[in-house]
């Protein structure tokens, strides 16, 4: 065995790397994986990985002058050997361009030849530093270990050598722990076998199988399940979950929820999954993200989760769950445009809750307001046909992409909108359905052109504003003539929008198209109208005045997280509290919360310390209560900072005292609160120009 194969070894094994040659297509790859055999054994009592990963490769140049890859630096390599246990070298390391990476590189001589195999054998070991802030982690009673582009546990071929989503080959994992753990994996183990106080299990996928995305690996000490059968019988939904952490309660209406959305996706978009596996382990720090893959969704526990609190399965927001199942029957949409399917995810989870308010008009209206609050803002984002989305606009971009189609299913008609699904989801089984095959899908189905729809909702990056004045008069038939004025202010759209009138007895909706910045409208109705409304239900994505006020005090949050520009941020929410002196819409809370944060970073601790016991103070409304909440926390940080430790460690116990009282709204400030109970704060830019 010469040096090229261990450097391409190492290269493969290290369930760590992310390799720098990203942009290296499959045409131009140096080798190809035959077969793939990762060895792994967790000590969860140091939170250490130990691997071995056995590779063999086949030569696809004769040229190859060196491989380089980036290795976590939490990660250390051990050896790297042949097939005989010789081990082999030199391997040079260097800094990578992040900051959690280093650079590996490998000198291969040209003694190895277009076709040849290496066989390669790499020992490694990580060690895992914490059990809340990586999608992957260790702890002394829980494991998950997760596929992530960032934070990888098992090595993965080099782009130079194949793009990560072109490796694939048939792969074998062997994990080996403590028998006292339970494992759920989204492979079936072929076997396994115990030695000792330790338990073996195997895991073989003899297909080719995409090596970025194989291996999701879950254990806990505690693992409880909750099964229910579909409505169909051939679907199964399986629930694990720590009892200790997620009560029994909510566990069952967990899983019933599961099987009607499961159901109700099915029907939707007549696609069929066999079954759902949902894992519920770590902690949810407000941060970490949930992982999922065809079959099995890995998501975090919330310290709501282990009291029975049934606000947390009532809307999409706290029904994480009901989202990411979700994803899982999304339709083939191009990778270039991602808010199409995440707004697809969105807009069937959306689509879900509107169907359990059936017959409640007001629930329906609080779960379309909801998502509009969360989609309006004055930050400056990109327009949706732009095609990849940045960190900065993701989360509002998405949602605009979910009322996107809640907007062409209103314009279309449910039942033409339902029919351009079953198109979508027949075309997808051969490729991915495009934008341009897709707006023609719906034209079919609608009967005329909407390109005047696609082109705003694409290209325009504002909302429109609609302002309805009326004139009402008695005719000579004793009916009413109603003059309705529709205006529209700031950026123009072309829009069908309902007007209804009523009165204390009956209404009346007339739907009408907005066309012209400034357009009459003239109806005859059978009795006086009292009251005159533009789309009551928010059909349409638009500009609420009260949600105007939000979206100042969000652009301010948004201006200091992602640009770190303190002018913009402290102009907004300053905005808020001028144009809401008396704090009517209860919003105060998260610009005062803002402006604390921003005063620290200027440095004028006093000031921060007024903004914070402000916030805590002020009458707040949803969504913003939890801002009250977590300001006594950072108000305590803020002690810290001063040297307050004791006055410090009284507020955040206080804060936890008050999170309690609402687990699943108050969350984020129970943990930060827990943690520094526990710990000391530590003070940083970083950590005050953070969303929370």
């Amino acid at each position: 065995m010469n040096i090229r194969t261990a450097y391409v070894s190492f290269l493969l094994l290290c369930g760590l790397f992310s390799f720098s040659n990203a942009q290296t297509d499959s045409s131009s790859a140096l080798v190809a994986i035959d077969h793939y055999t990762l060895r792994i054994a967790v000590d969860e009592e140091h939170r250490l990985l130990q691997g071995e990963a056995l590779v063999k490769l086949r030569l696809l140049r004769d040229s190859v002058s060196h491989v380089r890859f980036e290795l976590d630096s939490s990660a250390t390599l051990l050896s790297v050997r042949d097939s005989s246990n010789k081990k082999i070298g030199p391997v040079e390391e260097s800094p990578g361009p992040g900051r959690s990476q280093k650079e590996v590189s490998l000198l291969i001589p040209d003694t190895c030849k277009q076709g040849d195999a290496l066989f390669i054998k790499l020992a490694y070991e990580r060690k895992f530093d914490t059990l809340s802030a990586l999608p992957s982690f260790i702890g002394d009673r829980e494991v998950a270990l997760l596929p992530g582009m960032h934070d990888r546990w098992w090595p993965v071929l080099a782009p130079q050598s194949a793009p990560l989503e072109d490796q694939s080959a048939p792969v074998v994992l062997e994990a080996t722990l403590s028998s006292e753990f339970g494992v759920v994996s989204n492979l079936e183990p072929d076997s396994s076998y115990a030695s000792g106080e330790k338990t073996t299990w195997s895991f073989a996928q003899n297909t080719p199988a995409n090596l970025a995305s194989c291996f999701v690996f879950c254990a806990s000490k505690d693992f409880s399940q909750k099964v229910i059968e579909g409505a169909d019988s051939a679907s199964r939904i399986s629930l694990y979950y720590d009892p200790a952490r997620f009560s029994a309660g909510l566990a069952a209406d967990v899983t019933r929820q599961l099987r009607d959305a499961f159901t109700f996706f099915s029907s939707k978009t007549k696609k069929k999954l066999a079954g759902l596996r949902m894992v519920m382990i770590g902690t949810d720090d407000g941060k970490a993200s949930w992982y999922k893959q065809q079959g099995i969704i890995v998501g975090r526990n919330s310290l709501s989760f282990a009291d029975e609190d049934t606000t947390v399965s009532l809307s999409s927001e706290t029904s994480r769950w009901v989202y990411e199942l979700a994803d899982n029957f999304n339709i083939d949409f191009p990778d270039s445009l991602p808010w199409l399917r995440a707004g697809w995810s969105k807009y069937l989870a959306a689509k879900f809750f509107l169907a359990g308010a059936t017959g409640n008009p007001e629930m329906q209206r609080r779960i379309r307001l909801e998502l509009l609050s969360r989609t309006l803002n004055f930050y400056p984002s990109q327009a949706l046909g732009h095609g990849l989305i940045s960190a900065k606009d993701e989360k509002a971009v998405f949602n605009k992409g979910a009322y996107f189609f809640l907007m062409l299913e209103y314009v279309m008609g449910e039942n033409a909108f339902n029919a351009v699904v079953d198109s979508m989801v027949r075309s997808s089984a051969h490729a991915p359905v495009s934008l341009q095959s897709f707006q023609q899908l719906c034209e079919w189905a609608y009967g005329s052109p909407l390109d005047w729809f696609f082109a705003q909702w694409l290209n325009q990056t504002g909302f429109p504003e609609l302002v309805l004045s009326t004139e009402i008069a008695q005719t000579n038939r004793g009916n009413y003539s109603v003059k309705a004025t529709i205006s529209e202010r700031g950026d123009f759209f072309t829009i069908p929008v309902d007007i209804v009138y009523s009165n204390n007895v009956r209404s009346i909706t007339r739907r009408v198209l907005v066309s012209r910045q400034d357009q009459k409208f003239e109806f005859s109705l059978p009795f006086l109208p009292v009251r005159g409304e533009l789309d009551p239900n928010y059909f349409l994505l638009r500009w609420v005045p009260r949600l105007r006020l939000l979206a100042h005090a969000r652009t301010s949050v948004s201006f200091r997280v992602f640009d770190r520009d303190l002018v913009n941020s402290e102009r907004e929410a300053s905005l808020l509290l001028q144009l809401d002196p008396n704090n009517l819409t209860g919003w105060n809370n998260l610009a005062l919360f803002s402006l604390g944060k921003l005063s620290v970073l200027k440095g004028d601790l006093g000031k921060a310390e007024e903004y914070f016991r402000r916030a805590s103070a002020v009458e707040a409304s949803d969504p913003t209560e939890l801002y009250s909440v977590l300001s006594l926390v950072r108000l305590g940080n803020v002690f810290e900072m001063e040297g307050k430790r004791d006055q410090a460690m009284d507020l955040y116990k206080l804060c936890v005292t008050l999170a309690r009282r609402k687990p699943a709204l108050y969350g984020i400030a129970l943990f930060e609160a827990q943690k520094f109970l526990s710990k000391k704060f530590e003070s940083s830019d970083d950590f005050w120009c953070g969303e929370y």
